[in-house]
């Protein structure tokens, strides 16, 4: 898919200068200026925090693009200098065409204003007339349906009340780009579903979308390409499915206790940086498998996928049964193990994902060295299409999906084709709820 570029962000880097003492910030303004009308090198009385370096991007007409990272790693800092709220210390950002942001909750807005006011200010900003702005007021409010409080000042509104102003106000005047940083997640489920739709609607108008979410599914399902960014750098730009595989592992090294170094390896030789910290593994054992996060305290010895008759197979018809079996070789000893399941569709999305851990079953400790077969029996009743299977183990679980040692996840270790039943219903969707339905006329 090609692009015309719209975004150009050309090796840019952002520095914030951190003062002690506010009168730190008055001898740095004064100073080093009379230091060097002195002859003397001028002292610098702030510390430097860099929050982006050399960050180059393209992004094109009609594409969405995904931004995904830690916190605290730079992605809300570079979309505030696309949408021109901050300047770059280093390098240059382009922009072609209308840019509507919606980044922190209330940026933009004027707390004393209703609803109503800040809409006709907003629409100031971006060059519309009072008239302009009032024909758009009626589809505005009826978007954001917070009833009597439009006219009420911002300051009394709910977190979830500003957020749907913000959106109505940011995709009502037609812009060409849309930037959106995380701020759907204070909304409740039936409003998400509207934004959702509306941006949909934007990007089938050609609309370029740039979208902050930790949300992994929701990124491969709206974007095109993702870039991951980590400690202020660009570790790499590519489809949504891998860049999010990465940032899974530096989850998983970010979360695992288990005291030993947590390896992210990628099957697919990427454009990663020498710092970057991940690494290419071009002797994996597994070639399907599409990203394998590891401490080294277990490893995967086999993967089959198995009819009903025990048989291995590639492909499948719905509403079969299915058992995916795996072996793996424990190099530690596991107090509490747990073994899990992913199912993904071809772009990544996890359809389904449970563990032994999640299903409470018991866990009994595991010595080092042994070999472990799991497996998963399944009721298939998934849709015609193509499917992946990523397989893990951890130990010491203390949430549903929590655990203190993330010991191995390899994302795509094996694929299936579902083929259509003959004996299956039609349905929309992705799995086959069996409904029984009663249709009965009463009168």
């Amino acid at each position: 898919m090609s692009f015309d570029t719209v975004i150009t962000v050309d090796d840019v880097s952002k520095r914030f200068e951190i003062y002690e003492h506010p009168r730190d910030q008055l001898k740095q303004f004064l100073l080093p200026r009379m230091q060097r009308l002195m002859g003397r090198a001028p002292h610098q009385y702030f510390k430097e925090f860099w929050a982006l370096r050399n960050v180059s991007l393209t992004i094109g007409r009609g594409e969405s693009f995904g931004i995904v990272g830690l916190n605290g790693s730079g992605k809300s800092t570079l979309l505030q200098m696309i949408a021109g709220t901050l300047t770059p210390t280093l390098g240059k950002i382009t922009t072609e065409g209308r840019v509507a942001a919606l980044l922190e909750l209330g940026s933009g807005f004027n707390p004393e204003f209703s609803g109503r006011e800040n809409v006709y200010m907003n629409g100031a900003l971006l060059g519309f007339s009072r008239e302009q702005v009032a024909e758009r007021m009626e589809s505005i409010q009826s978007f954001a349906d917070i009833g009597d409080h439009f006219d009420r000042p911002l300051l009394t509104y709910s977190s979830g009340m500003q957020m749907r102003v913000a959106f109505a106000v940011a995709t009502a005047f037609d812009p060409d780009i849309l930037i959106i940083d995380e701020a759907l997640a204070v909304g409740d489920a039936y409003f998400q579903q509207k934004c959702f739709h509306r941006m949909e609607r934007f990007k089938e108008r050609g609309g370029t979308l740039l979208f902050v979410s930790h949300d992994a599914n929701t990124v491969k399902h709206l974007c095109d390409r993702a870039v991951l960014i980590s400690h202020g750098k660009v570790v790499t730009t590519g489809a949504p499915k891998s860049v999010i595989d990465l940032y899974h592992g530096l989850i998983a090294r970010k979360n695992d206790q288990s005291g030993g170094e947590v390896q992210v390896l990628q099957s697919e030789q990427l454009a990663l940086p020498q710092d970057s910290g991940f690494t290419w593994d071009a002797e994996a054992k597994w070639t399907k498998a599409t990203t394998t996060t590891s401490n080294k305290q277990a490893e995967l010895v086999d993967v089959k996928l198995l009819d009903e008759t025990g048989a291995e197979v590639t492909h499948i018809e719905s509403e079969s049964e299915l058992t995916v079996q795996y072996v793996v070789r424990l190099l530690k000893d596991f107090e509490r193990p747990a073994f899990g399941l992913i199912i993904r569709d071809r772009v990544g999305r996890s359809i389904f994902e449970t563990s032994t851990y999640a299903m409470r079953l018991e866990e009994r400790p595991i010595a080092s060295g042994s070999l472990v077969k799991v497996r998963f029996q399944l009721e298939f009743n998934l849709r015609v299409g193509h499917y992946s299977f990523s397989v893990g183990v951890a130990n010491k679980g203390f949430a549903r999906s929590e655990f203190e040692e993330r010991t191995l996840l390899m994302h795509d270790v094996e694929q299936i084709e579902v083929l259509e039943s003959s004996d299956a219903a039609f349905y929309g969707g992705i799995f086959n709820m069996r409904p029984k339905v009663v249709v009965q006329v009463v009168e």
